[in-house]
């Protein structure tokens, strides 16, 4: 099996994929910063799914939604953290084994983790990618080894202001995952043209 990792600060409607992952805190007000700006590039087809409660990022929460070509990706999923006061990084092995299920289930192998806002804490958006792409090439390895030259394929979404510096988090992971498995990571510096594929 490869792994193929692409790092960019690009958004959901430059991402070109079969999903995009976005994964939410629980809150009060959901529409702010982050769900704001993907519900502004859905054209606001979110907002009533937040009013009526069908997607609060309750902790194990999952949601598939069809984007209706308002985005390059055909599926849009989303995954509740549960409250970020209580969020702690012993939860993302579980978080990570129920994410690699569905999307291995969605017979998805190229596919992008758009990054929460932890506070403003980079340490914890390292770890959470790190440990995210760990337990997802683990499960997907254990899944295709029978499978002669598969690639899977995992776009990391990181807005700039929460992680600017991509090559701190290129060497972390170069670091981080096991030299014997075959890999690649690069780093998307384009700021993206709306049809400019990633």
């Amino acid at each position: 099996m490869k792994l193929d990792v692409r790092l960019t600060h690009r958004f959901l409607d430059q991402l070109w994929c079969q999903a995009i992952v976005v994964f939410l805190f629980e809150d009060t007000s959901l529409l702010k910063e982050y769900l704001s700006k993907i519900n502004d590039k859905l054209a606001s087809s979110l907002t009533p799914l937040i009013d009526a409660h069908f997607i609060t990022g309750k902790r194990d929460e999952l949601i598939l939604i069809a984007p209706q070509e308002r985005i390059k990706a055909e599926k849009l999923l989303f995954f509740g953290l549960g409250p970020i006061s209580h969020f702690s990084g012993r939860m993302l092995p579980a978080v990570t084994r129920r994410l690699s299920s569905s999307l291995d289930r969605l017979n998805v192998h190229e596919f992008c983790i758009m990054v929460p806002r932890f506070n403003g804490a980079k340490k914890d958006c390292e770890k959470f990618v790190k440990s995210m792409i760990r337990g997802i090439m683990n499960h997907y390895e254990k899944r295709k080894t029978d499978t002669v030259d598969f690639t899977l394929k995992i776009l990391v979404s990181v807005e700039e202001e929460v992680f600017s510096n991509m090559q701190s988090l290129q060497q972390s992971l170069r670091s981080y995952l096991d030299p014997r498995m075959e890999y690649t990571i690069v780093i998307d510096d384009s700021r993206g043209l709306r049809n400019e594929k990633v």
